[in-house]
């Protein structure tokens, strides 16, 4: 790239306005400016006027976007942003020359019967996101799906429980959309985003730091998409998935159903409409950085039981892929899944839920009998099981899910790629990994097969007790995928929270949220957090931002003789050895959840980029 290049951050602004209380003569107005240090763009008369398009009017309500470009220069620039007269609020953008700040999250929200009480509310980890925001400015913000929980639309409707509740099958799959559903519907979905995106600290964190989306089931309802189609595909149902897509779309991407890749280049179209949503799918590929790209796939439009995307769609996924990314320049590509891919396997648990065993359990958990500990689903079988059909190592899944692993295997090498996958879903922290077989003698850093998956889950949401994620530690063995390639749960849990050694070194029943960055090789294992990354960065396109103000704890001093320092250099030194374009993931954990200041612990893994050249061209693979 040539050091005089242009280069164009892309982004949107929203904002949703009540058509009584309002004046649209003239339409909102966005003032847009440079504001750090002693620069005050508007101060100085250098700032830019955006008018607001109008996106959607419907029910008494507007919905306007501000759709804003920014040229890069060779520091990273805090802009500020105003809406007509009103207080000003301010982003980061990153250097021409430099690697964005990348935080990620996932299950935003309480699941029902969760008493949030017990866990400080929705804000503590979101607390020690804007305090890290502040110290080290985010450049972009990803959600890896379940931004919004909306399973209480079972519970806060009047018309749809009725019909979730209704005994007969046959009424049930038959009822019919009605337009007073659809309303009900509408309003249910309407005001859960308004109120969510627009309060607490999650609120001021997507006015602040742009968002990039990716969805899973809870944006929609628990389990939609992995029931049997006869009830997934009803009327109903598939009525309230295409009103929870419309939404999604408008507060987490905002846009229309009718906007495609002419709108918003970032996206990466499904081949075809949904099975239970009538529209295609929109994953999202994008650069980070020069030396950064992004791909994320949607992993619930196309989702069917023994589907979670289409092999057409696969195509047209890796095809954008491949035209984007240059080989040689481009170190790695982060992969967003949703739900784990190198995760325990529990196929076991999936036999005995679904075995006749079980009847007995079903029916006394109809009737109440064992209160919360086992709740019945929609349709009468055991609630935890649709989660299992979502994951990706589930039976119905396995076949899609080793072909897409030899297919970013192939990727990986074609390119002289890194990948890093990053997944969310099951309210723990952990690291999967898959690489080549110990007996081919690859270093990592040589290594294509070396993929590991970053699990960061949830932000908000209670984490499972100690004696479930032990159960699915124990589980967790060196599976092979093929004769090249194993597969296991990487130890990075050496120490817990409190600085004891832990038994369980894999998985962290905890809430967490994580940082992905370019490593500094000047910074020492403990300030590297608060020293600014600069590397090089391309053209590249958002699809989202939003708007809100800040919160967090001092980072402790260490000095460079102290017990607490020398631990973390040693895990440090065991997580990965820092080279030159290595990303450094940080699973920032909690420390106690019944503090509302939300105070976590880092661990450290660093990603090295892949120095190998060698491509197998036999190794092709069909999805």
């Amino acid at each position: 790239m040539a050091k005089d290049e242009t280069e164009v951050w892309r982004g949107s602004i929203m904002i949703v306005t009540a058509d009584d209380r309002s004046s649209y003569n003239p339409p909102p107005r966005l003032r847009l400016f440079a504001h750090w240090c002693k620069k005050d763009g508007e101060k100085q008369q250098k700032f830019r006027d955006v008018m607001g398009t109008r996106l959607l009017s419907e029910r008494g309500t507007t919905w306007w976007r501000f759709t804003i470009e920014i040229e890069l220069s060779d520091k990273q620039a805090r802009i500020a942003y105003r809406i007509n007269h009103g207080p000003s609020i301010a982003f980061w953008v990153p250097a021409r020359e430099e690697t964005m700040n990348i935080m990620f999250h996932s299950c935003n929200g309480f699941s029902l019967g969760i008493n949030p009480v017990a866990f400080s509310g929705p804000d503590p980890m979101w607390r020690d996101v804007l305090k890290a925001h502040r110290e080290k400015p985010f450049h972009v913000m990803i959600g890896g799906g379940d931004q919004v929980y909306n399973d209480a639309v079972a519970e806060q409707t009047v018309l749809f429980r009725e019909w979730l509740t209704a005994k007969n099958p046959i009424h049930k799959y038959t009822a019919d959309w009605t337009p007073e559903l659809a309303d009900e519907l509408e309003n249910f979905y309407f005001e859960r985003y308004c109120n969510w995106f627009s309060q607490g600290l999650f609120g001021i964190a997507n006015s602040q730091i742009p968002m990039i989306n990716i969805w899973d089931d809870h944006d929609i309802i628990d389990g939609f998409g992995s029931y049997p189609s006869p009830f997934n595909g009803c009327p109903v149902f598939a009525g309230l998935g295409r009103i929870a897509h419309k939404h999604y779309l408008l507060f987490q991407h905002q846009t229309q159903v009718h906007e495609s890749e002419t709108h918003e280049p970032s996206w990466i179209m499904g081949a075809a409409p949904g099975p239970y949503i009538p529209e295609r799918s929109r994953s999202l590929f994008m650069f980070l950085g020069r030396k950064v790209a992004f791909l994320g796939l949607d992993c619930r439009t196309e989702r069917q039981r023994d589907v979670i995307v289409t092999p057409e769609t696969y195509k047209l996924i890796f095809e954008r892929a491949r035209r984007e990314i240059v080989k040689g320049i481009t170190k790695h590509l982060i992969v967003l899944l949703g739900v784990p891919i190198a995760y325990p396997r529990l196929v076991w648990l999936e036999t005995l839920l679904t075995s006749k065993l079980m009847d007995p359990l079903k029916a006394l958990a109809r009737m109440n009998v064992l209160g919360a500990s086992l709740i019945c689903n929609t349709l009468g079988g055991v609630e935890i099981l649709d989660d299992l059909d979502d994951h990706w190592t589930a039976k119905n899944h396995k076949s899609e899910r080793n072909a897409l692993i030899k297919q970013l295997q192939q990727f990986a090498a074609e390119k002289s790629i890194r990948i890093t996958i990053l997944g969310g879903d099951v309210h723990l922290a952990g690291v999967g990994q898959f690489y080549s077989n110990p007996a081919l003698g690859l270093p990592k850093e040589r290594d294509h097969r070396y993929m590991p998956n970053v699990i960061s889950s949830a932000i908000v949401n209670a984490p499972p007790p100690n004696t479930m994620a032990d159960v699915l530690n124990k589980r967790n063995k060196v599976h092979h995928l093929d004769s090249s390639t194993d597969e296991d749960m990487y130890p990075i849990f050496a120490t817990d929270v409190d600085g004891k050694p832990r038994n369980n070194k894999r998985l962290m029943p905890r809430r967490n949220y994580c940082t992905l960055s370019e490593y500094d090789l000047n910074s020492s294992p403990v300030t590297e957090l608060s020293k600014s990354a600069t590397r090089m960065i391309p053209k590249f396109f958002r699809s989202g931002t939003q708007k809100k103000a800040t919160g967090r704890k001092d980072t402790q001093s260490l000095s460079p003789n102290s017990g607490k320092l020398k631990q973390e250099v040693a895990e440090l030194q065991q997580n990965g050895t820092p080279t030159a374009d290595a990303l450094e993931v940080v699973l920032r954990v909690e420390i106690n959840q019944k503090d509302p200041g939300g105070a976590t612990k880092p661990y450290r893994l660093i990603v090295p980029p892949l120095t190998t050249q060698s491509y197998d061209a036999t190794a092709s693979v069909q999805i």
